[in-house]
């Protein structure tokens, strides 16, 4: 294990992307027993937006329109009420409370930021991953702070470090972000020269960062995924796309990387598993899912995390989902249009529901009741009942023009979150 020492923020000016991170799925919002799912459209040609589905009604119950480049959103960690969602092309969040049809709030960001990722643990405070160069900081990525209260930026820290020689280190191309468990620290992928950067939300600074010379990462760091613990921070690298991948582990308690774990070929989504406490990883090349056993994350272990099974699934995985309930898991296949269903405790897929030609899933996600399975497909969302495995309906994304009445076409619905 390779320990990582922890490194200072410049000073002065500098002081102060793809959206790549498991949603956030918050506590309650809803009177008991409803519960709603979140769909994000990008739309090509003008402002995104957000549909809100009714889980138990299968119908779209709201739409709010967002920004332009709609392409990432997350609860508020205290209260899933308030939804963020980034707009990467006009450097803005849009945030609204779930329960105001129509009532949006527009958060500027500095010039040229290009947000990627929000996420928060934290009450009163959501993070911002801006991918650019910005004109608070002009040579890298950064990450702003939007407080809850003002709904405004509070502050932007630059992906920057004075080294010892007095130069600066700069982040290059930020994809992917997470924040620990209980309001931790985040952790930030550059992807651009394969680091993990850990800024502290308390001092609003970088305090240490991980790169593959320096602290044994994999190649080419793709997502990141917290434990529900906040001990631990997995990494997915995804090699050169031939060769497998890897997983590797960083302890948030001493900022050490664990021995690397193999993947399949590019791995590209991981999934946190708080009910069995596993996490799930989609090998794209190699057309499986592996899955681990996160509850016995041994440092000096050889594998330091066990691997339970290596599931064969369709062509492509992009995304996997687990039941609430711990008796189920759901892999969303671009490539084969379909999803599987997978035993939690046999590992055998118990069926393959096929979804309509040209669907190209993206995202997949279940819900609290565990009676309901949300992917999102090219230009709607399809709605699996998990008691029978049936299609129960697809929901068409919103036009992309909101004056067009007939043979529109449709947003690109790209990540579900529920409550």
């Amino acid at each position: 294990m390779l320990a990582v020492g922890a490194l200072l923020l410049m000073p002065g000016c500098e002081n102060n992307y793809r959206p790549v991170a498991n949603p956030v799925v918050g506590p309650g919002g809803q009177p008991q027993g409803t519960h709603y799912a979140y769909v994000v459209n990008y739309n090509p040609a003008g402002d995104g937006s957000t549909t809100q589905i009714d889980v138990s009604g299968d119908s779209i119950t709201q739409v709010q329109t967002t920004g332009l480049g709609s392409n990432y959103e997350s609860f508020l960690s205290t209260s899933a009420q308030l939804v963020f969602v980034t707009n990467g092309s006009n450097d803005t969040v849009s945030e609204f409370n779930i329960g105001l049809t129509g009532v949006v709030t527009t958060i500027n960001l500095p010039l040229g930021s290009h947000p990627v990722v929000v996420t928060s643990t934290q009450s009163g405070f959501m993070y911002v991953l801006n991918s650019g160069a910005n004109s608070v900081c002009p040579n890298s990525g950064s990450i702003s702070t939007i407080s809850v209260v003002t709904l405004a930026v509070s502050n932007t820290t630059c992906l920057s470090i004075q080294q010892s020689s007095g130069s600066y280190y700069y982040g290059v191309d930020p994809i992917a972000m997470v924040q620990a468990a209980g309001g931790g620290r985040l952790y930030v992928i550059n992807h651009g020269d394969n680091s993990v950067w850990v800024y502290d939300p308390l001092t609003q600074s970088i305090i240490a960062t991980f790169t593959t010379k320096a602290s044994g990462l994999g190649t080419n760091a793709v997502f990141l995924a917290p434990s529900a613990d906040g001990s631990y921070i997995f990494v997915v690298t995804a090699g050169d796309g031939v060769n497998p991948g890897a997983l590797d582990i960083i302890s948030t308690s001493n900022y050490g990387v664990l021995p690397s774990v193999p993947l399949g070929v590019n791995p590209r989504f991981a999934f946190f598993d708080p009910t069995l406490v596993r996490l799930y990883v989609t090998n794209s090349g190699s057309n499986s899912v592996s899955v681990f056993d996160a509850s016995n994350v041994n440092v000096s272990g050889s594998p330091p995390i066990p691997l339970l099974a290596t599931v064969t699934v369709g062509t492509n995985p992009v995304s996997v989902t687990a039941l609430p309930d711990g008796s189920r898991f759901f892999v969303a296949n671009s490539l084969s249009n379909n999803v599987n269903d997978v035993s939690a405790s046999s590992f055998a897929v118990l069926n393959t529901i096929a979804l309509p030609v040209g669907a190209n899933p993206v995202w997949i996600a279940s819900e609290p009741t565990a009676s309901k399975i949300f992917v999102a497909n090219s230009s709607y969302t399809s709605v699996i009942q998990t008691v029978n495995d049936a299609l129960s309906v697809n929901l068409s994304a919103p036009a992309q023009s909101p004056s067009c009445t007939s043979s529109c076409p449709l947003q690109q619905p790209v990540m579900i979150i529920t409550d």
